[in-house]
């Protein structure tokens, strides 16, 4: 605290400008016209990084004249602190104070958007960024821009779980769960997409990437580039049929189902623009994943707007025309212990390999190559920057900086052993597949839930219809087209087979 005659003053809380000596105007006047904006964003309670800690105090030809702002947004609360000391600093007039400013308004619109992050905000989210229905045009031609440089997609996704269960025989377990997939998609929506964009070498976007990139308003924005694209699409949960124990993990992870309701992306939409993004169609781009079977199904889903094919092999063939250069990452790894379990690995990889042991999940694979989460886990934006940053490590690691050519365009649950292999080997791979429920928990307790017979010699078998059953608790006829089916069908589950699910609740 200042004392008699040290050159600070004490202010009369009831006239807080008392005692404040006269002066001459000062250019600091002109930025005083925008007090009310900046006691707005004092009063959102936010301290935005870049704010000079001595924002706004009076420089020395200013003649002391204080600056109430300064006290008030360098102690982050939008509240009077009782204390108007001076100190020496930039003034309003230097860059470095007018740059502060600058930041402070884009914190503000930040707040008045719902884009900005808070204190306990996960690291690295900052680089995530959100896209709702307003923002979806200005985010995707920033992806355009950096695309060429960046061709590396990290890709992961959030949907409504598994409430669907194929009964009947079938060519194989791939088939089989091809079949859960096909009528899984079909009769539900995508809630979140993220993608991580990543160059030959594995990095990221800079913060402030080059202007031919972005453009010049872009570059030159104070607002960090991303390199994370999180795509929020529109989900009612009271009206779209879900899973509820995949909801419940989602609402966990911090997902604001009301906000998809009022600020969704519409899917069609987002279809055509990613159909023209260059994100597609495209084998220099190459999509990073993880055990993504339903990801790809939901984007063929939604580009298309039609429902995946009836046939397993025509499925592969769309994701190949659609997305030419596929990675699935889990696959890498499975397929690297089954030769690793051959003796066809060195020590070294072998070593890595035994450390995950039965471990099969993405954060287990994450920690053992060091990688770190960005963000908050079961989102999607989260887990595709997790997804790209594992493959660069596990290249290295386990193939020697290059990926065989046959592990590209496979996908973990839906694709064999490359060959040459036995056909009891590519038995043994398939039946070791199992499908990603998203949260959904899997029950098998009543008799003639799976595939009762499993072909490998003649012909593929699949569903005798194409049609799905809807549980007795629910509609029996939907705008969907879905109708009772009988055995050999597919059953869309009201508790039992897969999950519990609600629809039109």
């Amino acid at each position: 605290m200042g004392t008699a005659g040290s050159g600070h003053f004490r202010p009369n809380l009831s006239n807080p400008f008392n005692g404040i000596p006269p002066g001459p105007p000062s250019s600091t006047n002109s930025h005083f016209g925008h007090q009310s904006s900046l006691s707005n964003f004092a009063h959102q309670g936010i301290s935005g990084p870049g704010l000079p800690s001595t924002f706004g105090a009076p420089s020395a030809h200013q003649n002391g004249h204080g600056n109430i702002f300064g006290s008030v947004l360098t102690n982050g609360v939008g509240g009077f602190n009782g204390d108007l000391r001076g100190t020496v600093g930039p003034g309003m007039d230097r860059q470095e104070a007018r740059m502060g400013f600058n930041r402070g308004i884009q914190q503000e619109e930040a707040v008045n958007s719902g884009t900005a992050y808070s204190s306990t905000t996960p690291r690295g989210a900052s680089r995530i960024r959100e896209v709702w229905k307003h923002n979806l045009d200005q985010e995707m031609a920033v992806i355009r821009g950096l695309l060429d440089k960046y061709p590396y997609v990290g890709m992961d996704t959030e949907f409504p779980g598994i409430v669907a269960r194929p009964m009947g025989t079938f060519a194989s377990k791939a088939d089989y769960h091809y079949q859960t997939l096909r009528t899984n998609v079909n009769a539900l929506k995508l809630i979140q997409l993220g993608i991580t964009l990543f160059n030959a070498d594995g990095e990221n976007p800079p913060a402030q990437p080059e202007t031919p990139l972005l453009g010049r308003s872009q570059a030159n924005s104070l607002t960090p580039c991303p390199t994370t694209w999180q795509f929020n699409f529109h989900f009612d949960r009271n009206q779209d049929m879900c899973a509820e124990e995949s909801l419940r993990l989602l609402s966990n992870a911090g997902i604001d189902f009301d906000r998809h309701v009022e600020n969704g992306i519409d899917h069609m939409d987002f279809g055509s623009l990613l159909i023209t993004s260059g994100l597609v169609l495209d084998p220099t781009v190459k999509w990073l994943s993880f055990h993504s079977g339903y990801d790809f199904g939901y984007l063929l889903k939604i580009m298309s707007q039609t429902e995946l094919p009836n046939e397993h092999e025509q499925f592969m063939k769309l994701l190949t025309k659609w997305f030419p250069h596929v990675i699935d990452i889990k696959f890498l790894w499975k397929d690297a212990q089954r030769r690793s379990n051959r003796g066809l690995v060195n020590t070294t990889v072998s070593d890595f390999l035994n450390a995950l042991g039965y471990k099969s999940g993405l954060e287990d694979l994450a920690v053992e190559l060091g990688c770190r989460r960005e963000g908050r886990a079961h989102t999607a934006g989260s887990d595709a920057w997790l997804t790209g940053s594992t493959y660069w490590p596990l290249r290295e690691k386990v193939f020697d900086g290059v990926i065989p050519g046959d592990l590209v365009g496979q996908l973990w649950g839906l694709s064999g052993v490359p060959p040459p292999a036995s056909a009891a080997t590519h038995a043994a791979f398939a039946g070791s597949q199992t499908p990603n429920t998203n949260g959904a928990t899997l029950y098998h307790h009543q008799t003639g839930m799976t595939p009762s017979t499993i072909r490998t010699s003649e012909g593929p078998a699949t569903p005798q219809g194409a049609q799905s059953s809807l549980a007795s608790n629910t509609p029996g006829t939907n705008n969907m087209g879905y109708s009772n089916a009988g055995a050999g069908g597919m059953g869309l589950t009201g508790g039992g087979a897969f999950s519990n699910f609600q629809y039109g609740r």
